[in-house]
């Protein structure tokens, strides 16, 4: 069986590789990746490079054009990912198409792949965020996808709500927490080696994307690190890493935000593009907080016993431990609850927090899914039977 597997962002194939790993290893698949996006950019670190040396096989490539990354900009890279993504897979004819999460990026794949004829399995549908244009991009993907697999129950109802037969939809937990416990970590002497930064007593890991459905998303970037610079200033000896933002609206902004908050703590402060699965994980197993609005700090970060500091609403709406705290993108509000998250209580709660996407076997369950294939032919509506109230 030929899967090929989209790969767009760091992050996003940070997540896929336990499920990379085990179609790597099945003898009954052929596994080819189909890589775009930020990997293939130099400012946003060429990731690529990194699944070049995990060994993946890369089918093909597709370059899209990321410095402007206005909404125009955006569109018009969007449009191109389609047009590449269809000559690509047109190319590898693949029996299945696997992508994963919410970008433009992916859903530009999927529309390809839908024209082309390539059945698509999607990963992490049914999920809310309310302050990103993800949010509807995820929901189309949806609907252009014949296998699903959900993070957590109410997810995968929300779904079948879309219309989406019950069965071809699966509740696997999520990918990326099967990472805490699989991936090889470093400890606080290879990492601080590694990166040629001293982490001190505690650090932050601090990663901080634009509000793509903010009314002033400028203001939010400057009120998440104003409350940032507060609490740096507040305690000396506390430290923070600083990952790069994605190629969305508004990116380069909060790029150039992070390179002035280094300039103002420059020995204490270490800004990258992209630190890799496994220097970002070990990061987060040593950090004192998680800290911004990436989906990490949702996803992967109570499984370590580690706070987060969720900033603002791009996140909005997805389940989340009780070791999540939540603030306004405004300097105040962001200072308040770093200090609850580095504070014994805050420390303790994440102790004994749950992670509600914590769930065993997840990519083995996948794997066994995908090899039985997608449904044929067309696809039908799911409807699903209630009473409208009259109240």
């Amino acid at each position: 069986m030929r899967i090929c597997v989209f790969t767009g962002t760091r992050a996003e194939y940070g997540l896929l590789t336990p499920l990379l790993k085990r179609l790597e290893a099945d003898p009954d698949v052929e596994l080819t990746l189909l890589v775009s996006g930020t990997h293939l950019s130099e400012r946003h670190g060429h990731t690529v490079d990194a699944i070049r040396a995990d060994g993946f096989a890369i089918g093909a490539e597709v370059p899209l054009p990321l410095d402007d990354d206005s909404r125009l900009g955006v569109a018009l890279a969007m449009g191109e990912a389609v047009s590449g993504c269809a000559r690509a897979l047109d190319v590898l004819a693949p029996d299945m198409l696997v992508l994963l999460g919410d970008r433009w990026e992916c859903l530009a794949c999927a529309t390809a792949a839908n024209l082309i004829g390539v059945p698509v399995a999607h990963i992490h549908g049914g999920e809310t965020t309310e302050g990103a244009v993800d949010e509807q991009f995820r929901h189309a993907i949806t609907k252009l996808s014949r296998l699903h697999f959900t993070s957590c129950e109410p997810y995968r109802r929300r779904v079948i709500q879309l219309g989406e037969s019950p069965d071809t939809v699966f509740n696997v937990g999520a990918l990326g927490v099967e990472n805490v416990t699989t991936v090889p970590l470093m400890d606080r002497k290879a990492l601080e080696a590694d990166l040629g930064f001293s982490l001190g007593d505690k650090f932050l890991l601090v990663t901080y994307h634009p509000v793509t459905l903010a009314e002033d998303g400028a203001a939010e970037t400057e009120g998440f690190f104003a409350g940032l610079e507060t609490v740096l200033t507040e305690d000396e000896s506390l430290k923070a890493i600083v990952t790069g933002a994605n190629a969305d609206p508004g990116g380069s902004q909060v790029d150039a935000r992070a390179a002035r908050l280094h300039n103002k703590f420059p020995g204490r402060t270490l800004v990258s593009p992209s630190l890799g699965l496994v220097r970002y994980l070990s990061a987060m197993s040593l950090c004192a907080a998680v800290v911004g609005n990436s989906s990490s700090g949702i996803l992967e970060a109570p499984s370590f016993k580690v706070p987060t500091v969720n900033v603002g609403d791009r996140q909005k709406g997805r389940e989340r431990a009780a070791s999540v705290f939540d603030c306004a993108p405004d300097a105040d509000a962001v200072a308040h609850a770093l200090r609850r998250a580095l504070s014994p209580e805050g420390a303790n709660i994440a102790k004994q927090a749950r992670n509600p996407y914590e769930k065993y076997g997840t990519s083995q369950r996948m794997l066994d899914i995908l090899k039985q294939g997608a449904p044929h032919g067309a696809k039908p509506f799911f409807d699903i039977d209630y009473r409208l109230s009259k109240d």
